[in-house]
């Protein structure tokens, strides 16, 4: 009887061991099963395009400009102020132009509300051979004689193969007073 007994553990000791050999078999090294379908395959990783960081930047800290109208021509203007604007005294905006498809020409027409005054640039700004995805900076010298608000527009027009399209933003600026000249503290 413990021969019996012990043939048995023995037995039942020898198919477990070729269980576990069995599976070990199936197993690879990072742990897949190839036979119930999850083999070793490399994992799929969604890829990001590039993006320039001028873009990601602009898109970051620059404000984005209003469209006006319909429009929707492929393309995206935000606004930098440079300087707080104040009455008869220049100021700068910086904008920039985010097309989202190619073009062989980029034109751009910045227009003024009353009582602002571009002083450069003198006219439209065209570029050539703007890519995709891409940052075009303008940088525009404006003025104005009194305080108050005013707007900046701004009039996008991309030579895209299936025709001229355009789209027109507005900035809205307030133009503050000069501050007021302190009193010199005598020493008394």
């Amino acid at each position: 009887m413990v021969e019996n007994r012990t043939a048995r553990r023995i037995s039942v000791t020898a198919v477990l061991g070729g269980l576990v050999a069995l599976g070990a078999c199936h197993r690879a090294a990072d742990g897949s099963n190839p036979a119930n379908g999850t083999g070793s395959r490399k994992p799929v990783v969604a890829t990001v395009p590039a993006t320039d960081p001028a873009v990601v930047d602009a898109n970051r800290k620059m404000a984005a400009g209003v469209p006006v109208g319909a429009s929707t021509a492929p393309v995206d203007v935000r606004f930098d102020l440079l300087s707080a604007p104040v009455m008869g005294q220049p100021f700068e905006v910086s904008i920039a132009v985010l097309p989202e498809a190619t073009t062989p020409v980029l034109l751009v027409d910045v227009r003024a509300s009353d009582g602002l005054n571009i002083d450069e640039p003198e006219g439209p700004v065209s570029i050539e051979k703007v890519q995709a995805g891409s940052l075009s900076r303008i940088g525009v010298k404006l003025s104005s004689a009194k305080s108050g608000t005013r707007v900046l527009s701004v009039k996008v027009t991309l030579e895209l193969p299936t025709g001229a399209e355009s789209r027109d933003f507005a900035f809205p600026l307030i133009v503050g007073t000069a501050p007021a000249a302190s009193p010199a503290k005598g020493r008394g």
